[in-house]
């Protein structure tokens, strides 16, 4: 029986639908993940997590998930604590900024990222964040939080590439 993206014509047989290897459902259980738009919802948010865990393990590998025009502003990043936007061109570029860069110990969205698709092939995403840093000795944990806004682009390949960034401190509330 011919299929297509594992639906089949056969009627005999149980219908389903799979994008190759992956689930349509929600790892936490929740819904479907049957259209478009949910899946590029929920890459949006993996994408998103996935790039803090670079800036916490090694930010220098953060450029890989960057477009090659990606801009950003981050004075979070401790080689360049400043709001000035960086990009491909600017002085000092991404690529510099990435490679000084000290790693995060961790980070926490507070609540669920806002997520918003700007094309059928762009998201962006809006929330805040706790990031933390371990003191020299190891005893203590320092948190900075920030608001953070971020845009992605998903490629001819299925990937998705950041391609706006924008983080700040928030003052206390």
């Amino acid at each position: 029986m011919p299929t297509v993206m594992g639906l089949t014509t056969d009627s005999s047989s149980k219908t389903t639908t799979t994008l190759g290897n992956a689930d349509l459902k929600k790892p936490n259980g929740g819904s479907r993940l049957d259209t478009i738009s949910k899946r590029n919802h929920h890459a949006a948010k993996e994408i998103e997590t996935l790039f803090w865990r670079c800036l916490c393990d090694d930010p220098s590998a953060a450029p890989e998930y960057m477009a090659e025009d990606c801009i950003l502003i981050n004075p979070l990043l401790s080689s360049h604590p400043h709001s000035t936007p960086l990009s491909k061109d600017s002085e000092p570029n991404i690529l510099e900024v990435f490679e000084k860069a000290e790693p995060w110990a961790g980070f926490r969205f507070h609540g669920d990222p806002l997520v918003v698709e700007i094309d059928l092939m762009a998201v962006a995403l809006v929330y805040k964040v706790s990031l933390y840093t371990v003191d020299e000795k190891g005893k203590g944990t320092r948190e900075v939080v920030a608001s953070v806004s971020s845009s992605w682009r998903q490629t001819a390949g299925a990937d998705w590439v950041l391609v706006a960034h924008h983080c700040q401190y928030v003052d206390d509330e």
